[in-house]
C-alpha cells in the first residue's frame, strides 16, 4: 500500500500520519522509546433473512468483527515493552441481536472491550485488567481468510432471528439458543500470562479472572514445508461450568487450499442434563491474483450442534462465503449465504435462510 507520510513535531517527537489519497490511515506518535497508536475499523453489512413465513431486511454491524476504536500506548527499553491498551466497540444494530420483532437500526451499543496494562518480556507476556482471557478465540483459529462471513461462531450473523414453528408462529427460540461455538472465556477482568514460544511453536497461556472465571490454553503455530498450521486447545471454568474446546486450521500456500476444524463441549454436571457441544468443519480456497486489488477467499462450512437449547435438541448450519481484499483502501468486501436448521424432541422449526453482504474498512 502506498502512503504519503506527514511528520509533525520536533526532532525529539514525531507525529506520523500515514495518508492514502486524502484520508488519514493511522496516527502514530513516537518519542524515543515511547509510542502511541490510534486505529480501528468500521464494519457494516446488509442482512436479508427468510424464516419460512416472511422475509426481512436489516442494516447491521457485523458482529463477526464489530466496529471499534483502539488506542495503544507503550514504552520500549531493551527487550521489554510496557504499556496500556484501550478498545471500545460501537455497534449500531448488531447482526447478532436484530430480529423479526426488533429491527430498529437507530439502536447502538458502546462496549468496553479492553482496558488493560501489559508487559512483554523475554520471560513471557503479562496482562492485567479487562482483556482477552487465555482461552478466548480458542474455537476460532481459522486461516481461510473468510471469517468476516463464516467461521465457527455461525450464529453471530443472525443470532437474534426467531425460529418459526411448523404452524408458522414464533417459537420463542432464537438462532442463538441453538448455535454456540463454545469458545473460551471472552474479555473479563483478569490477570493473564503467556509463556515465550517453545518446542518449535508452542505457547501456553493461563489467566485468573473474576467469579471463578479461570482458564488455561495451549496454542501451536508451525510451517511444514508448504503447509502452515495453527491450532489450540483450552480448558476453561466459566461460572462453575467446565468447558473444553479447540480448533485447528491448515493452509497450503502454493494452491491456496485450506481446511479448518473446531469442536467444544460443556460439562454441566447437572442431573438429567446432557452435555451440550458442537463440531464444525470448513473447506476454503484463496487466490492471490484472481483480481488485481488483493487476495480473494472462498469457503464452505458445516456446523453440527447437540443439546444446546434443551436435552435432545439438534442444530445444523451450512454456508458459502467469499471475501475480497482491496489492499489500497484497507478494505474487505464480503458476501454469502447461510441456512439454519434446528429441532427439539418435541418441536421442529422452519429453516431460517440468511444472505449477508458487507464491507470492513480498517484505519
Amino acid at each position: 500500500m502506498t502512503f504519503h507520510r506527514l511528520l509533525i513535531g520536533s526532532s525529539m517527537t514525531a507525529i506520523s500520519l500515514s495518508v492514502p489519497a486524502a484520508q488519514a490511515e493511522i496516527v502514530d506518535v513516537q518519542d524515543g522509546g515511547f509510542s502511541f497508536t490510534l486505529g480501528g475499523q468500521i464494519n457494516r453489512a446488509f442482512l436479508f433473512t427468510d424464516d419460512g413465513v416472511e422475509s426481512n431486511e436489516f442494516f447491521v454491524d457485523n458482529d463477526n468483527s464489530s466496529t471499534r476504536l483502539t488506542a495503544r500506548a507503550a514504552y520500549s527499553f531493551g527487550n521489554y515493552v510496557v504499556g496500556a491498551l484501550v478498545e471500545y466497540e460501537f455497534e449500531f444494530s448488531s447482526s447478532n441481536s436484530v430480529s423479526q420483532l426488533n429491527s430498529d437500526i437507530s439502536s447502538s451499543v458502546s462496549n468496553e472491550r479492553k482496558f488493560e496494562l501489559f508487559a512483554n518480556t523475554p520471560y513471557g507476556n503479562f496482562a492485567f485488567g479487562q482483556g482477552d482471557a487465555a482461552s478466548n478465540g480458542i474455537s476460532e483459529i481459522d486461516l481461510s481468510g473468510t471469517s468476516l462471513g463464516n467461521y465457527s461462531d455461525v450464529g453471530l450473523i443472525a443470532g437474534g432471528q426467531i425460529f418459526r414453528t411448523a404452524a408458522g408462529g414464533f417459537s420463542g427460540n432464537t438462532v442463538g439458543n441453538f448455535f454456540s461455538n463454545f469458545d473460551g472465556i471472552s474479555r473479563v477482568e483478569r490477570f493473564r500470562y503467556d509463556t515465550p514460544t517453545f518446542g518449535g511453536g508452542l505457547v501456553a497461556s493461563v489467566s485468573f479472572g473474576e467469579d471463578s472465571n479461570n482458564d488455561i490454553a495451549i496454542r501451536y503455530t508451525r510451517t511444514f514445508g508448504d503447509v502452515r498450521v495453527r491450532g489450540g486447545i483450552a480448558y476453561a471454568q466459566i461460572d462453575e461450568v467446565d468447558r473444553v474446546a479447540g480448533s485447528v486450521s491448515a493452509f497450503h500456500d502454493p494452491t491456496g487450499l485450506n481446511v479448518t476444524f473446531a469442536s467444544g463441549t460443556d460439562d454441566l454436571d447437572t442431573a438429567g442434563r446432557e452435555d451440550p457441544g458442537f463440531n464444525y468443519v470448513k473447506l476454503g480456497y484463496q487466490k492471490q491474483d484472481l483480481l488485481p486489488w488483493g487476495s480473494t477467499s472462498f469457503a464452505v462450512d458445516f456446523y453440527d450442534g447437540s443439546d444446546q437449547a434443551v436435552n435432545g435438541s439438534d442444530s445444523e448450519s451450512y454456508s458459502i462465503f467469499a471475501v475480497q481484499k482491496i489492499d489500497r483502501l484497507n478494505t474487505e468486501v464480503y458476501g454469502g449465504f447461510r441456512t439454519f436448521s434446528a429441532e427439539t424432541p418435541t418441536e421442529s422449526f422452519r429453516d431460517i435462510d440468511a444472505v449477508f453482504i458487507g464491507a470492513r474498512y480498517r484505519f
